[in-house]
């Protein structure tokens, strides 16, 4: 391709901050400003590139991303943009594309309003410039992220984001509303969970009535998603995670909580969950979905959480075994055919020893004697209820009370933490 028949790439950026610059900053202004430029000084076969609405910190813009393909499929001799910040807010990022990549594809870069132009040897400055554009943008990132805690610390909902089973009060965002479309799902699924569904269970009772995944409704209801739409046959297929977080969720006890993740950097979207005790939490704010019941007894099962066996049985002591020595769950191991008298259970730490590096013993122990144990320790107890009924009582009764006396003093110290905390 001949030089003359080349592109000259013209770049429009607009972030939500630079909107709030007004007028001067709109795509339509940066348009005229480079069409102008590229007018007056000679540059022909002009495309424009847009991006109206993403920030400088990130690289992944439709629009920036059309016109690097151009530049490596060698299509581009110019690149003209408003300013340096125009086409990014990372120093090293921006440095690459402006040293390295537009060089190697014989490509000419313009900012013009701050006097940078490659075909010069005056551009000692442009570095410096990169590196204020990005303090600009980490210092933005400070005052919003600043913003947003103060936000919840308030109680107030940062994100937007409403639980799958409420509604944004129309008079007060940070007020939720039972959906009179997804409510009862939530309750479906928490009953059919307690009641001892599996989750492939309740993944099919959600398939048979048609209940749109929660990407999927918020598509409908609003236009956008987080992620690539499934396939129109799939919009009925909840993701296991989606239902486990579901049945997590304190919100649905009417709670508010906030700050439950952060950011790991202004110049990343990556998020990690915060620790419960930097988390934010307001109790009855809303109207409850779930009662502290059920609720309670679907954290118990999760903490239990198992997997069915090959027989797709879930065996009668999974989930309650450990390990005598180091604490590690221990698994059931089934031999050659179905014959339970060759089933086992294994230290799991000493099964993954290889992958892990950590070292326990076996501690092998067949079903059939852990079941000859456990019988004859509940026949001995019986027996003792039997004949000695009264004292089994006053002693069951004396447990009971030190259980319910260390969970009260439990709650307490919590009470006095949160206490301090407000």
């Amino acid at each position: 391709m001949l030089q003359t028949d080349k592109i000259t790439a013209l770049y429009c950026r607009l972030s939500q901050e630079d909107m709030q610059a007004g007028e001067s900053e709109s795509i339509q202004n940066q348009k005229l400003i480079l069409q102008k430029y590229a007018d007056e000084h000679h540059f022909f076969n002009t495309r424009f590139f847009v991006d109206d609405g993403f920030s400088g910190v990130s690289f992944e813009r439709e629009g920036l991303q059309a016109m690097l393909h151009e530049v490596e499929a060698g299509n581009v001799a110019t690149v003209i943009t408003k300013d340096l910040s125009r086409l990014g807010r990372n120093y090293l990022k921006t440095g690459e594309l402006i040293e390295i990549v537009f060089p190697e594809y014989e490509v000419r870069y313009i900012a013009i309003n701050d006097g940078v132009d490659t075909a010069r040897e005056d551009n000692e400055f442009t570095p410096l410039r990169n590196w204020f554009n990005e303090f600009y943008a980490r210092d933005t990132s400070k005052k919003i992220r600043a913003v947003k805690q103060a936000k919840a610390q308030k109680g107030e909902r940062v994100n937007g984001e409403v639980p799958y089973g409420y509604i944004a009060d129309p008079n007060d965002r940070n007020h939720l509303l039972p959906d009179p479309e997804t409510a009862h799902i939530v309750k479906q699924i928490f009953a059919m969970y307690v009641r001892g569904d599996r989750i492939c269970e309740i993944q099919n009772w959600l398939r048979e009535h048609e209940v749109l995944t929660v990407s999927e409704l918020r598509y409908r209801r609003s236009g956008s998603c987080r992620h690539p739409r499934p396939h129109p046959t799939c919009i009925y297929n909840w993701p296991d995670k989606t239902l486990y977080d579901i049945l997590g969720r304190k919100e649905y006890l009417g709670h508010t909580i906030t700050g439950k993740s952060y950011k790991v950097s202004y110049k990343s979207k990556k998020t990690k969950k915060n620790p419960e005790e930097k988390q934010y939490f307001f109790p009855n704010t809303h109207e409850p979905l779930i009662d502290e019941e059920t609720f309670d007894l679907a954290q118990k099962r999760i903490a239990t959480k198992h997997r069915p066996t090959k027989v797709d049985e879930i065996d009668i002591f999974s989930g309650l075994l450990f390990c005598g020595d180091c604490g590690y769950k221990m698994y059931l191991q089934q031999g050659a055919g179905t014959l339970e008298r060759k089933h086992a259970y294994t230290c799991g730490k000493y099964r993954n020893r290889i992958r892990t590096g950590e070292l326990c013993t076996t501690h092998y122990i067949r079903k059939s004697v852990l079941k000859e144990l456990v019988l004859a320790d509940l026949q001995r107890v019986l027996s003792y209820v039997k004949e000695h009924e009264q004292e089994f009582i006053e002693t069951a009764n004396e447990c009971s009370a030190k259980a319910v006396q260390k969970t009260l003093t439990q709650q307490r110290k919590e009470l006095d933490k949160a206490q301090n905390r407000i």
